[in-house]
């Protein structure tokens, strides 16, 4: 069937994705700017590479979606579109053939025409275990990658599979040049509207417009530097004095400041970002069911949200934020903030006077360290001592994601187009499941919810999927913060996205 056809299977992914655009001022994606233009960018870390296939944090994607693109890509709501192939597909009525079309203006940056041999190379890339893609696992059910006719690639799938759209959609889906892979980590190259320019660490990257870009009329900048600035106050006096023209993120805090400064603007929007506790599910004492529900009891989410997120932000009781709409259950009311329930449960547990515990916190993130320290805090009126552990962001990667050697840690879990997407990090075999969460009947919803292609069939699975977390205390669900954004009043065409990327490619500055 075409587009038109899958459009059934895809609609209810995106349902309430369209207030994405609202506040945001995107309506002129076309003025052009007079002579050279640029504009530089706060990040606040560097990320771990630039390779999409061996990438996952959202230091990274943020920057890649600038440089990349896959077969697919959404739009800012949340709709799947065209990119590196044309804006209509094939699948077949079982659901296990799938047939795109490659463009023939699509170019890499180093100046060579795609070709339907690079798609095909990329994708057995991703799926070759050598490479140690983050997400392999969601390509396992690719049988065969094939060129079918002059400008055609199918994929053979075992079985249908619902995510598969969005999957190539991901920046971790992009195509890539055979000829460049060895270099992609420091030295990116892709088909997206900039190519890579310099990066020194610690310092910035730099991306530089790509004439042969496929949309004539993008990018409208002729470079875009990131400029890596770790500390806020820093941060924020380069956007007051003009030395930055955006800062994504700014602290909660330094809202009101933008807004009574005339020479800047703020943009506020929902982020379908996940902000939790996590928990090591088979560490003791959290290995029992009853302690992990104590922490539930004893942390009060809206303290957190106008604490550490000066009110911007809405809680949550699952791993889901509203923003997915049709597949988002509000969970909240399952473990009201009540100290009392928690030491009974500490005590049942066989803690009485409580334990103590060791929170580690990423140190770039400065909302996710307010945020630890006000559930220590917390924690501690009901006996539970918890040290404090701020660490490095490598660290974080290695020894806490990767490694799983912690007790407790706050992070953010970015926005995806898919609830499978968004859910299957639980799964028990996940390679990348640090919580160390296990449980039979979720393993089979989430293996369900991938061939069932009924939206309300699915739309059961997955609230039954955020039940099962909730109902085990699979982690601390704190709130969706809300994104802030200070930007030069300059700084037009930005666009807000359902997941965690900046699209640099619409914005220009009005001098």
């Amino acid at each position: 069937m075409r587009r038109r056809g899958i459009w059934l299977l895809v609609s209810t992914m995106v349902m309430s994705l369209a207030l994405f655009g609202c506040g945001v001022d995107s309506s002129n994606q076309g003025s052009p700017n007079d002579g050279f233009s640029e504009v530089v960018v706060a990040i606040p870390t560097d990320p771990e590479g630039l390779d999409p296939h061996k990438t996952e944090s959202a230091a990274a994607g943020e920057i890649e979606f600038n440089i990349y693109e896959g077969l697919l890509k959404p739009d800012t709501d949340g709709k799947l579109i065209g990119a590196v192939a044309q804006d209509h597909w094939d699948i077949s009525p079982d659901g296990t053939k799938y047939t795109f079309y490659l463009r023939d203006n699509i170019h890499f940056h180093n100046g060579r025409k795609v070709t339907v041999e690079d798609v095909i190379f990329s994708f057995n890339r991703i799926m070759d275990p050598d490479t140690g893609h983050p997400r392999a696992k969601e390509y396992q059910i690719v049988e065969r990658v094939e060129a079918v006719g002059g400008n055609a690639i199918r994929f053979s799938l075992s079985e249908s599979y619902a995510p598969f759209l969005a999957n190539l959609a991901a920046i971790s889906g992009a195509i890539v040049p055979q000829e460049a892979v060895d270099g992609l980590m420091t030295e990116p190259v892709g088909t997206g509207p900039f190519k890579f320019s310099s990066w020194e660490p610690g310092q910035s990257i730099v991306l530089e417009r790509f004439e042969e870009y496929r949309i004539p009329e993008r990018p409208i900048l002729d470079r875009v530097v990131f400029r890596i600035i770790s500390d806020d106050a820093t941060a924020m006096m380069n956007l007051q004095t003009g030395d930055i023209d955006i800062y994504p993120r700014i602290p909660n805090e330094s809202a009101a400041e933008v807004e009574a400064n005339d020479k800047l603007k703020l943009v506020v929007a929902p982020q379908n970002l996940v902000q939790l506790m996590v928990i090591n599910n088979i560490r003791e004492p959290f290995n029992d069911l009853r302690i992990r529900q104590a922490l539930l009891h004893a942390v009060d989410k809206q303290e957190i949200i106008e604490g550490a997120m000066w009110g911007y932000g809405v809680a949550l009781g699952s791993n889901m934020s509203p923003v997915m709409g049709y597949w988002y259950k509000d969970l909240n009311d399952m473990y009201p903030y009540d100290p009392d329930k928690a030491r009974d449960l500490l005590a049942e547990a066989g803690y009485p006077d409580g334990f103590t515990t060791t929170l580690a916190l990423p140190a770039p993130y400065t909302p996710h360290i307010r945020t630890g320290e006000i559930i220590k805090a917390q924690l501690e009126k009901v006996d539970i001592e918890v040290q404090l552990q701020i660490v490095e962001w490598a660290t974080w990667l290695e020894a806490i994601y990767a490694g799983r050697d912690y007790d407790m840690t706050v992070i953010g879990f970015t926005g995806k187009l898919d609830p499978h997407t968004v859910l299957y990090r639980y799964e028990s075999d996940y390679g990348r499941n640090f919580f160390n969460f296990t449980n039979a009947e979720y393993d089979q919803l989430i293996s369900e919810g991938t061939r069932v292609t009924d939206p309300e069939e699915r739309q059961e699975i997955y609230y039954r999927c955020q039940e099962i977390l909730a109902e085990e205390a699979a982690a601390v669900y704190i709130q969706d913060p809300h994104l802030l954004i200070g930007m030069g009043k300059g700084v037009q065409g930005w666009q807000v996205y359902p997941i965690y990327v900046m699209d640099m490619s619409t914005v220009y500055v009005e001098r």
